[in-house]
């Protein structure tokens, strides 16, 4: 399996990369920002993709913070794959519960409804917390049933 994982999170998409690694024969390709991993995603090649929903425009470095922050990035991505029929199975992993957009505030459950839009292809949201496992246990599952539809 090949999975694209967009997290700019370099703590949480070690962890993520440490358990896939440890568990699955996948080969990973990781992008951290919004134009990176939209890039990846249209050039294809993938066959599942795990999102980060919060992420910089454009990739951090030393001298540049990444441009604008695209608080709904990993929903942006989604949507706009789905419109150019470029999207593949997903699952977001997100660390928050609440999102701020334009000063109203966005639930991760409100968020899941708005991707069920998007079709088949979305997976479901999954809870990301470094301290617990559930995250593994919800993401393994969804992997699972993906490689036996391979």
């Amino acid at each position: 399996m090949n999975i694209l994982i967009i997290e700019d999170n370099l703590l949480k998409r070690g962890k993520i990369e440490a358990f896939l690694s440890a568990r699955y024969d996948a080969r990973m390709s990781c992008a951290g920002s919004y134009n990176t991993g939209l890039k990846m995603a249209v050039a294809g090649g993938f066959d599942f993709m795990i999102l980060d929903m919060s992420m910089p425009t454009f990739d951090r470095t030393e001298v540049t913070h990444g441009g604008r922050f695209r608080t709904l990035g990993g929903h942006e991505i989604a949507v706009r794959l789905a419109k150019i029929k470029a999207l593949i199975p997903f699952v977001v992993l997100t660390g928050y519960r609440d999102f701020s957009v334009n000063s109203k505030s966005l639930s991760v459950e409100q968020i899941d409804v708005s991707l069920r839009s998007v079709g088949t292809l979305y997976r479901g949201c999954i809870l990301f917390d470094a301290a617990d496992s559930v995250w593994q246990d919800n993401l393994s599952e969804i992997i699972d049933k993906e490689e036996k539809c391979e």
